[in-house]
């Protein structure tokens, strides 16, 4: 997997405090993008919210789109 060693890079580099403000990566032997599976982050709070988002779209299609909705107004309040 490529992202391994960009993974690996990032926690050589052994900053606490200090910030990584860019990385580069040099890739060899590429395929073409609609072959890919998976495109690379390094950001995981990002890819969170992406797989969320897709997750919910799919919700939405199947159930409606009332299906999913902020929790605040599932709450009654007597």
């Amino acid at each position: 997997m490529i992202d391994t060693p960009a993974y690996r890079l990032i926690d050589a580099a052994g900053l606490q405090r200090g910030r990584l403000t860019g990385i580069m990566l040099k890739g060899e032997d590429l395929i073409a993008a609609n072959q890919v599976v998976e495109q690379i982050s390094c950001d995981g709070a990002r890819e969170a919210r992406l797989v969320a988002e897709e997750v919910s779209y799919r919700i939405r299609a199947r159930f409606g789109r009332g299906a999913i909705r902020s929790a605040t107004t599932l709450l009654r309040v007597s």
